[in-house]
């Protein structure tokens, strides 16, 4: 036995397996990326459409591990709520099936061509959508020649009696199980596990029995991918994590006392080839078995268990209990590196946090506009307190959507980018004028014992209630609220109108001949121009919103 070469091939091919899967969902997500979301969110309304989405969401991205991510980001998020995200990881489960039973035919032929017309069109193609595909061709024929490698690795251990016995002794179900589950948690793919093992069981050298316990163990071992990302992200991260590992756990000890039973039905149900015998019908007969014994375990697996999904959301709600709120309102909730995962993902959770600075900032408006005669001087230090957390918080997003646009992404998503950006500082340009003129300003004039309350009438209210208001319609079309966004514009003309009025009706109560009314007069001016600036920042920001397609 030639140890050494045999362990480079093994390897080789195994590395070989496990780029041309990165390679393949690579392309695959950046294809299918921007639909991702709408998929997610139109399939929760029920546990079956749920975990008919994790399948089809899998499936595509060839990935389990990413759909769980998904799941993390959008729990941490509040888009939907940890029993709606327990069925999409059933369903994930299902989809990771397919690359199992894609493996399980002998297409290795085929490899070649695939590596040449992937390549072409990867490296050469003009599209962008040839070259992506092409990406995914070329992953195809990269896994199915990894597979050979290690199928050829392996073939001289059909006559190496040490190693069959091991394989005999798999059948005892923790070996197997533990093996499995080592394994899959090392290389962080369940997908790369079972190529190994349909590579040992086209030599003939693999036992159904023993497939399945490694199975078993694989499918217990993938969960650490997602236990590991969850370290030090929000508890709902974690939260989804236990439930995968639940689920896989629960699973396992279903089938684990009844192997022999479970690999009889699987040989009943499977193609067979009765006319060979020996290793030889082994080799042809077992990857079918395997492929299709993961089907079953996923499966049948998510039909037992999808009646208990709001049991399992409680376990792992009580054992991982909510995050608390955090310190200060300057705070993210919902940016965190998890959700760099995916630019759809990450653009979600820009979302939220831009709502709420919104949200923030409406609150300062209104704030600093009431600030009038009453305003005690703590009251005016505690609004610039908050504008202080508010300032925290922009700073925060745009350095998020900063990280965000080196994540792979497409041109829809990358004009997104750039509209949050410009929306986020739009909100500052308000935030500052609210500071520099309301709440400073407002300082200053009692320090000077100046009041300008005398000069409010019903002019300058409803100069002040269409600019807030109008802010306020704007807010709505950053929380895409589309039964408001056709009216959320206030025209410039209307605002100019109104700014007009309350500016004669200043200059009607004033005599100017004084020079405490023109210190007055300048100051009610400049405060309305104050207001007129929040406006055309609303304007902006409604403008960049419907041009940005956000």
């Amino acid at each position: 036995m030639k140890l050494i070469p045999m362990l480079g091939s093994l390897l080789g091919g195994l590395a070989l397996f496990l780029f041309g899967l990165e390679l393949m969902t690579d392309g695959l997500k950046t294809i299918a990326g921007p639909k991702l979301q709408v998929m997610l969110g139109r399939m929760t309304a029920n546990r079956f459409r749920g975990v008919l989405a994790g399948a089809m969401v899998t499936a595509i991205l060839n990935s389990s591990t990413i759909t769980t991510v998904l799941m993390v980001g959008f729990v941490s998020a509040g888009l939907m709520t940890l029993a709606q995200s327990v069925p999409m990881i059933m369903g994930a489960n299902i989809g990771s099936t397919v690359t199992a039973q894609i493996i399980a035919f002998n297409v290795s032929a085929l490899a070649p061509f695939m590596l040449a017309v992937g390549f072409l069109c990867h490296a050469f193609a003009s599209r962008a959508l040839i070259r992506q595909l092409g990406g995914v061709v070329l992953g195809f024929g990269m896994l199915f020649l990894g597979i050979q490698f290690m199928s050829d690795a392996t073939h001289p251990l059909r006559t190496y009696q040490p190693f069959i016995d091991a394989m005999q002794d798999m059948k005892g179900p923790l070996l197997g199980i533990v093996a499995g589950a080592v394994f899959t948690a090392i290389v962080q793919s369940s997908a790369a596990t079972l190529a190994v093992i349909i590579a040992l069981a086209g030599q003939g050298l693999m036992p159904l029995e023993a497939g399945i316990a490694l199975i078993l163990g694989a499918n217990v071992g993938t969960c650490g991918t997602a236990l590991l990302a969850a370290i030090g992200r929000p508890p709902e991260a974690l939260q989804v994590g236990i439930v995968h590992l639940l689920f896989n756990v629960l699973g396992v000890l279903f089938f684990v006392f009844v192997i022999p039973q479970f690999a009889d039905l699987v040989r009943a149900i499977s193609p067979s080839s009765p006319e060979l015998e020996g290793v030889a019908r082994l080799a042809a007969e077992t990857p079918r078995q395997v492929a299709n014994t993961h089907t079953i375990f996923s499966v049948g697996s998510t039909l037992i268990l999808i009646w208990f999904v709001a049991p399992m959301a409680s376990f792992a709600r009580w054992l991982v209990p909510a995050r608390h709120e955090p310190t200060s309102e300057g705070e993210p909730i919902y940016l965190d590196d998890a959700s760099l995962a995916a630019a759809s993902l990450g653009l979600e959770k820009v979302y939220l946090e831009v709502d709420r600075l919104g949200g923030m900032i409406l609150r300062g408006v209104k704030a600093g506009l009431a600030a009038g005669a009453e305003a005690k001087p703590q009251d005016l230090q505690t609004l610039l307190e908050e504008d202080k957390e508010i300032d925290r918080l922009t700073s925060s997003i745009l350095h998020y959507i900063g990280r965000l646009s080196q994540v792979e992404h497409s041109e829809d998503e990358g004009r997104k980018m750039v509209g949050l950006t410009q929306v986020t500082a739009s909100l500052d340009g308000i935030r500052d004028v609210v500071t520099s003129n309301l709440i400073i300003g407002r300082q200053q004039r009692m320090e000077e014992g100046a009041d300008l309350t005398r000069l409010r009438d019903e002019h300058a209210t409803r100069f002040v209630d269409a600019v807030v208001g109008n802010f306020e319609q704007v807010i709505g079309m950053i929380h895409r609220d589309t039964e408001g966004a056709p009216a959320a514009s206030t025209p410039k003309a209307e605002i100019d109108t109104l700014a007009a009025a309350a500016r004669k009706s200043v200059l009607d109560k004033l005599r100017l001949d004084e020079k405490s009314d023109v210190l007055d007069f300048r100051r009610a001016t400049d405060l309305i121009e104050a207001i007129r600036q929040i406006a055309r920042f609303s304007r902006r920001i409604a403008k960049t919103v419907r041009e940005q397609g956000l």
